[in-house]
């Protein structure tokens, strides 16, 4: 069984999870307007805290769904907690769900679905959390390397790089990958069993769909001339 303080964790990180959307839809505004104003700085700037947004959000929704109720018992919850890396704890948390999902498994059909669900992670939750530590640690602009003795050219690229559209695609992508997990953990011989594929399906579109958007192609998109990312 989980803690008894365990609900009260998870009412907390859903009201926590809820005020970043409600973040993330007022950063997305004072962007918009930034473009349409032309104003250069404030862009810059905005999507950088975007970035930052994006991560702290993930951290906030991954909480709320390994403590969801009628999910883990508390022993799963510590053992994903101990775990060292962002990595490394939602991998762990995939593992343990698969635990319960057990009345209608086949040979393949596990070891396919944890590798489909932990290379999502990998590039939509791990990769993006390594530009977040650094904007977080005081390099906004300039990245350092791991130890601070020296500067790390490739990070600061992709800091320099970062686009608003490809975060707000992080956010969609995001909540799509929760609700799959969501439904393995809390129901994994029912709702997981029913809906894995059409929601996978549903994110694997979207991604492809969207893999080439940018700034640039949305503000070039006649639909989108008035709000940029929506």
């Amino acid at each position: 069984m989980p803690d008894p303080n365990t609900l009260d964790f998870y009412k907390a990180y859903v009201v926590n999870t809820t005020d970043y959307l409600t973040a993330e839809n007022e950063i997305r505004r004072t962007i918009n307007r930034a473009i349409k104003e032309n104003k250069t700085n404030t862009l810059n700037v905005q999507t950088k805290l975007y970035a930052l947004l994006y991560s702290t959000y993930s951290e906030s929704s991954f909480m709320k769904m390994i403590l969801t109720p009628y999910g883990f018992e508390q022993k799963y919850i510590d053992e994903i907690l101990k775990q060292a890396s962002i990595q490394e704890k939602w991998y762990k948390t995939i593992e343990l769900a698969f635990l319960k999902f057990n009345t209608f498994s086949k040979g393949s059909e596990i070891p396919n679905k944890s590798l489909e669900l932990k290379r999502i992670v990998l590039k939509y939750i791990v990769d993006p959390s390594i530009i977040r530590n650094k904007i977080a640690h005081g390099q906004i602009t300039v990245a350092l390397n791991s130890k601070n003795t020296a500067l790390n050219i490739d990070l600061t690229t992709k800091i320099d790089n970062l686009d608003v559209v490809y975060i707000y695609r992080l956010f969609q992508i995001n909540k799509k990958l929760i609700s799959i997990i969501e439904d393995l953990i809390e129901s994994p011989d029912k709702a997981h069993y029913n809906y894995y594929y059409s929601k996978f399906q549903e994110l694997e579109s979207f991604i492809s769909k969207s893999q080439h958007w940018n700034l640039s192609s949305k503000k070039n998109t006649k639909s989108m001339s008035k709000t940029v990312i929506r």
